[in-house]
């Protein structure tokens, strides 16, 4: 008799563990709160126009990564579209000066050195370091590993040690201050979160230049929908609009779960690929955790939050690069506790399904750790929540008209959303829009699957790999299948 998995949360982890469980001969199903599959990998319709909220880039799109072979296991890759930009982003100083980052790294170090010769030395350091890792392919530790292979991988990873050990301990902020260079300084602070280690940056442009961190056409949700098509074939099944309220635990195990309004169901194992915090002190009331959680959950810090703008302008802006990050010639006030000086947009001409012809999607995501405000509006005043959402997009469209020129009387379609909007779509912890931020403190590593005196539980997801990411949340949800077969004493297999 086939065992039964309840998993909770239809994300990117909690697909990636129900599809691999079918493959290995599990019966699954997938509690999802929304109406659709993939938690923050998601998009959504506004008239004409697709917003599109997650992927502006997709490591393993190609197959010069090992990536690519574990999306390959669930989604056919080589029937997606996939577009490599030349430019990673532009940024452009209050004086009109700009650096180009190309993707091409070739490219990239002679326009650094044409744009800051001063900097030459650090400029030749940065671009031999992304170069080190082309030729890395990221390992992807299994939990049944025999010695050998984790000997093998330990092989494999020793020619990066070095440069490895030398980046993760330096946030993209500290490292950025060796550059004389005000604009190449602010570029390399902001190529990513400033906190992050600048081997995460590295990375991501080794990828780029190696062609394997490109954008799937379709956006989000579509790609999100692949992977919830292939794991309904496999014969899984979801439940949409099915919040859950409690792990049901029964002599040490987890034993079924308990829906909004009452309704049991019972299982032989529970996955949680739901947010860490819920999931814990919530659906489980405290009764099972780690240090390492507590210790997470009470110091560790999260990705921020973000209030999201996206306009539908009826015209084209071909002059205007896909991602650009220009300095304000004043400041914006998002609320009380969050004023930003520099505005990063994109520009989705490059994808004709999220506008019709002839019409752009633009959007900007700016981040604020001030979720509660947000939530307290939402809930407190829901007319002046309306019109501080207004008030930001109007502002965006009055920053965007000086900019760009000709915006605001192109302007069809306008939507805005908050922390609020992320904690209702999401119900992550302070409407983080990744999970733990991994720091030259953390690194990028993994928290425990397991909880101590719960058996067949397993957590998977962006609470348990730190530094978050779309296919880090698969590899988690792989994971967790692999630690039910091994549990199971069955051979894990990919069919």
């Amino acid at each position: 008799m086939r065992k039964k998995v309840l998993i909770i949360g239809g994300g990117m982890a909690g697909m990636s563990a129900g599809a691999y469980l079918q493959m290995n001969g599990f019966d699954t199903e997938i509690f999802e709160l929304n109406t659709s599959p993939g938690g923050v990998c998601t998009s959504w319709k506004r008239g004409d126009y697709t917003v599109d909220w997650c992927i502006h880039w997709l490591v393993g799109s190609g197959p010069s990564d090992s990536f690519y072979e574990r999306w390959s296991e669930l989604v056919d890759m080589s029937h997606i579209e996939i577009i490599d930009h030349e430019e990673y982003v532009r940024v452009e100083d209050l004086h009109g000066n700009q650096l180009h980052i190309y993707t091409d790294l070739d490219r990239l170090e002679l326009e650094l050195l044409e744009k800051a010769p001063e900097d030459e030395a650090r400029i030749r350091d940065f671009i031999y370091a992304c170069q080190e890792f082309v030729s890395m392919k990221m390992p992807h530790p299994e939990p049944a590993a025999n010695l050998w292979q984790k000997i093998k991988m330990i092989w494999q990873m020793l020619p990066y040690l070095d440069v490895l050990g030398k980046y993760s301990n330096i946030s993209s902020a500290d490292y950025a201050r060796g550059f004389k260079n005000p604009l190449l300084r602010k570029t390399i602070t902001h190529l990513f979160e400033p906190e992050v280690p600048i081997l995460f940056c590295m990375m991501t442009l080794a990828w780029m230049h190696k062609k394997t961190a490109g954008y799937p056409v379709g956006g989000s949700l579509n790609f999100a929908k692949r992977i919830a098509d292939r794991y309904q074939q496999l014969g899984g099944t979801f439940r949409y609009r099915s919040r859950v309220q409690k792990i049901l635990v029964e002599n040490g195990r987890a034993a079924g779960l308990q829906l909004d309004g009452g309704e049991t169901v019972r299982g032989d194992y529970v996955i949680s690929a739901a947010d860490g915090h819920a999931t814990i002190f919530d659906m489980l009331e405290g009764k099972f955790t780690t240090p390492a959680f507590e210790q997470y959950f009470d110091r560790g810090n999260t990705f921020p939050s973000l209030v999201f703008v996206a306009l539908g302008v009826a015209r084209t802006f071909h002059a205007t690069p896909h991602s650009y990050f220009f300095a304000l010639k004043e400041p914006l006030r998002i609320d009380p506790e969050t004023e930003i000086r520099d505005l990063h947009l994109r520009v989705h001409n490059f994808d004709p399904s999220l506008a019709p012809c002839g019409k752009t999607l633009l959007s900007t995501m700016i981040e604020t750790r001030n979720y509660s405000y947000w939530l307290d509006l939402q809930r407190d005043a829901p007319e002046l929540y309306k019109s501080e959402k207004q008030r930001i997009a109007d502002e965006i469209i009055r920053i965007l008209d000086d900019k760009l020129g000709e915006v605001s009387d192109f302007v069809e379609m306008t939507d805005v959303s908050t922390p609020a909007t992320i904690i209702g779509l999401t119900n992550n912890w302070k409407g983080s829009f990744e999970g733990w931020l991994a720091t030259p403190e953390t690194g990028f590593k993994e928290l425990p699957n397991t909880l101590p005196g719960l058996d067949n539980f397993y957590m998977c997801g962006h609470w348990i790999a730190v530094g978050g990411g779309i296919p880090a949340a698969m590899l988690s949800g792989r994971q967790a299948a692999q630690l039910v077969c091994k549990k199971e004493r069955k051979k894990f297999e990919v069919a």
